[in-house]
């Protein structure tokens, strides 16, 4: 699995710019060359460029679907559809990338989330959602990146609910860290699939230690 440092015009938060899933990434239209030359080099994925610089905190995908907000444009939205993957845009503003955590297999949701969207979003997705806090906050897609083989966890997790979560998922390795010098938000610095990693530029040796041994 290749792992490589970047930056998005600067900002190292990299997981909010970009929404990648097992086989495709959705990319803001001003996204330079050079980096998308990268994303489909090491994530090996299909590209689609969107007229949205923040899709990686507004939208939640796997390979079966896209869940989007309710801010998300129309144009977006067609854009999005454009990769082939069905979409659903809910009637309520959420953050998804914030409130969801999934992969193929299964995920996580705040139980902010009301039951209607979340089976819509289950749906969608064509995984069981279970509704879980991760250290006591409904941030549960912020706090914690997960791909089909591994996770990477916040430090304010316990334990014992990573191993839940771990049989939940459905993942191989799990681990505790941060990114970007210490930043718990763990899914804000780094985005990939069982293919590859792209991780904020300010990430640590130390810290790529545990995403290394977390996903390859």
């Amino acid at each position: 699995m290749e792992i490589e440092f970047i930056d998005f015009l600067g900002s190292i938060h990299i997981g909010v710019k970009i929404l990648c899933t097992e086989n495709k990434a959705f990319l803001p239209n001003n996204t330079p060359l050079n980096l998308k030359n990268l994303v489909h080099r090491t994530l090996k994925v299909e590209m689609t460029q969107i007229s949205d610089n923040i899709i990686g905190s507004l939208a939640i995908g796997n390979s079966f679907g896209i869940v989007v907000s309710s801010v998300i444009s129309s144009e977006v939205i067609d854009e999005i559809k454009s990769a082939g993957l069905p979409i659903y845009q809910s009637s309520e503003f959420f953050a998804f990338g914030n409130v969801v955590l999934a992969n193929d297999y299964s995920g996580l949701i705040s139980p902010i989330v009301p039951p209607i969207i979340r089976k819509e979003i289950s749906d969608t997705l064509n995984i069981p959602l279970e509704a879980k806090k991760i250290a006591n906050s409904d941030l549960v897609g912020s706090l914690a990146f997960v791909t089909n083989n591994g996770g990477l966890f916040t430090p304010l997790a316990s334990e014992e609910e990573i191993s839940e979560i771990k049989e939940i998922l459905h993942l191989q390795q799990v681990g505790v860290g941060s990114v970007n010098k210490g930043s718990e938000f763990v899914a804000s610095g780094i985005t990939g699939n069982t293919k590859g990693m792209l991780i904020g530029r300010e990430t640590t040796g130390i810290e790529i230690m545990e995403i290394t041994r977390c996903f390859s």
